[in-house]
């Protein structure tokens, strides 16, 4: 008896964990600094393409990121990608990131020989912040030719 409640409480604990991961993303306040974010941009701007970051490695003894993969170095790295591609923001961002429980991790420090493997993605529009005063285009819908009048039907034996 005392075996079975030993390894369902062991189990109850490993998958009761959960870990959240956060960062501070730039937000612009004036114009020609860095905007990152997770929502639509409400003011013109052009869009310039789609960024994808992905940064894979290794977790040594179950927590050291030796290679960088955690949201806050991958969000370092966004800035010097966004300017090299002539933009100054990212909007409609996605982050998918490998999580693991704290168990998962101590079981890793167990078997120091096995690391974890880690990986963090961020997918993003590259976004070109447009004056105000400027307009933005729209795409010009295509000309419909006027239809032509009907005309009436005439009766039948009319001449």
């Amino acid at each position: 008896m005392l075996p079975a409640a030993l390894i369902g409480g062991t189990l109850l604990t490993a998958s009761g964990c959960t870990a959240v991961n956060y960062t501070q993303l730039p937000q612009a306040r004036t114009p020609g600094e860095l905007l990152i974010t997770q929502e639509a941009l409400q003011e013109p701007y052009e869009s310039m393409g789609v960024l994808q970051l992905t940064r894979k490695g290794p977790i040594l003894f179950g927590f050291a990121d030796v290679v960088g993969t955690d949201l806050e170095t991958a969000v370092a790295e966004l800035g010097p990608q966004i300017r090299a591609r002539g933009a100054d923001g990212l909007v409609n961002v996605r982050v998918e990131q490998t999580q693991y429980t704290t168990f998962r991790k101590i079981i890793a420090i167990l078997h120091f020989f096995a690391p974890l493997p880690s990986e963090v993605t961020i997918n993003g529009e590259l976004v070109k912040r447009l004056p105000a005063s400027t307009p933005v285009p729209a795409e010009v819908p295509a000309e419909v030719p006027a239809a032509e009048p009907k005309k009436a039907a005439e009766p039948k034996g009319a001449k």
